[in-house]
C-alpha cells in the first residue's frame, strides 16, 4: 500500500465523502418523509391501509445500508492505513517532547534544538514537500501534537514513543496545540509550524 504522509489531502478526501453521504442520506430522508405526508395525508372517504409490513423495501433499505457503512469502514480504515504508514529512508527526522507545559523540537543527527514553554511557545521549521518522520515522548502526562490545519493529530505518552510521518504540501505558518487536557496552562500549552521551501529551511538549519 502505498504511503500517504501528507495528512491534510487524505483527510480532506475522505471528509468529503462523508459529506456527500450526509447530503444524499439526509435529501432522501427529507424526501420520503415529504412524499409521506402528501401522500398518505388524511382525506375524506378513505379508508385507511391495513397493511402493516413492507419488506421488500425493508430488505432493499437494509442493503443498501449495509453496502454505504461496508464502503465507508472500508475507505476510513485504508486512509488510516496510508497515514500511519512510516517509511524507513526518510532523511528529515524530529524528536518532539513534550511537557508541562511546553515543546521541545530537536532535529536528529543536525544538533538543533528548539525549546519553548506556555509563554514563549517554539516553532517547529519544516520542508515543504518532503516527508519528516516525527518520534514523539512526553516528560510527564499526555500531551497531544495537534496542528487542525494539517487535520492531524498524535498523543504523546510518558512511558512509549509515538512514531509518525507528515509532508506539508505548501508553504506557510500553522497554528499547533496540545489536544489533551493536562493541566492548568493546557490552553496555552501551544506552538507554530512554519513550512518553507527546502532551501530555506536547510538555510536556516544551517544558521542556527
Amino acid at each position: 500500500m502505498p504511503l500517504a504522509s501528507d495528512t491534510r489531502a487524505e483527510f480532506t478526501s475522505l471528509f468529503s465523502l462523508y459529506e456527500w453521504v450526509m447530503v444524499a442520506t439526509a435529501a432522501i430522508v427529507f424526501g420520503v418523509v415529504l412524499w409521506a405526508a402528501w401522500r398518505y395525508r388524511a382525506r375524506r372517504g378513505q379508508t385507511p391501509s391495513a397493511k402493516t409490513e413492507a419488506n421488500a423495501v425493508e430488505l432493499i433499505f437494509a442493503v443498501i445500508l449495509s453496502v454505504v457503512v461496508a464502503v465507508l469502514v472500508t475507505r476510513t480504515f485504508t486512509t488510516e492505513n496510508r497515514v500511519d504508514a512510516i517509511a524507513s529512508n526518510v532523511k528529515r527526522q524530529v524528536q518532539v517532547t513534550a511537557f508541562k507545559w511546553g515543546w521541545r523540537f530537536t532535529y536528529r543527527g543536525t544538533g538543533v534544538s528548539v525549546v519553548g514553554d506556555n509563554r514563549h511557545p517554539p516553532t517547529l521549521q519544516l520542508p515543504v514537500g518532503q516527508p519528516v518522520v516525527f518520534t514523539e515522548r512526553s516528560l510527564d502526562v499526555v500531551h497531544s501534537f495537534w496542528v487542525p490545519a494539517l487535520r492531524f493529530k498524535r498523543d504523546a505518552w510518558p512511558d512509549a514513543d509515538t512514531r509518525f510521518e507528515l509532508t506539508v504540501d505548501r508553504a506557510g505558518v500553522y497554528a499547533g496545540h496540545c489536544a489533551e487536557f493536562c493541566g492548568l496552562h493546557h490552553t496555552d500549552m501551544n506552538f507554530t509550524v512554519v513550512a518553507e521551501s527546502p532551501a530555506r529551511f536547510d538555510r536556516w538549519l544551517a544558521a542556527q
